[in-house]
């Protein structure tokens, strides 16, 4: 079997160390890549990262830093009522459906217009302070 010389193109036989026209020193084949190498290396870069973030979260965790927002206000300082947020004071007994639960029947509270002309959770005042932040508007520790 023989093979071009890569410097003049001359034949060159299997055997022959150098070119036997130019002299040219024969060129060891490039091996092929490993690919159980490349997969380390992208498993060993994947751990290094998972690492270095695992590492930042605790540091960060221990640092304390600022205070953010109360998660239940938003940083707003007052929440409003769960039961008349939407504007409508829904009845307590049928929880706004009309009907008693238990009987089927019209509910007696509202008489079937599943709302009441005062709110039963904040007596018609619908923002209060926030009982997280106790109205701080900070997200306590």
């Amino acid at each position: 079997m023989s093979a071009p010389c890569p410097a003049c193109g001359a034949a060159m036989a299997a055997a022959d160390p150098a070119c036997p026209s130019c002299g040219e020193p024969r060129r060891a084949r490039a091996a092929a890549p490993n690919k159980t190498q490349d997969v380390f290396q992208y498993v060993k870069l994947v751990g290094i990262l998972i690492a270095i973030v695992a590492v930042v979260l605790v540091v960060s965790g221990m640092m304390g830093g600022t205070p953010g927002k109360c998660i239940d206000c938003r940083g707003k300082k007052v929440v409003a009522c769960t039961n008349c947020k939407d504007g409508r004071n829904l009845c307590k007994n049928c929880k706004g459906a009309g009907h008693d639960l238990q009987t089927f029947s019209t509910c007696p509270d509202c008489n079937g217009k599943q709302v009441t002309a005062s709110c039963w959770k904040c007596g018609g005042r619908p923002p209060k302070a926030c009982p997280t932040c106790k109205g701080t508007g900070v997200q306590p520790e």
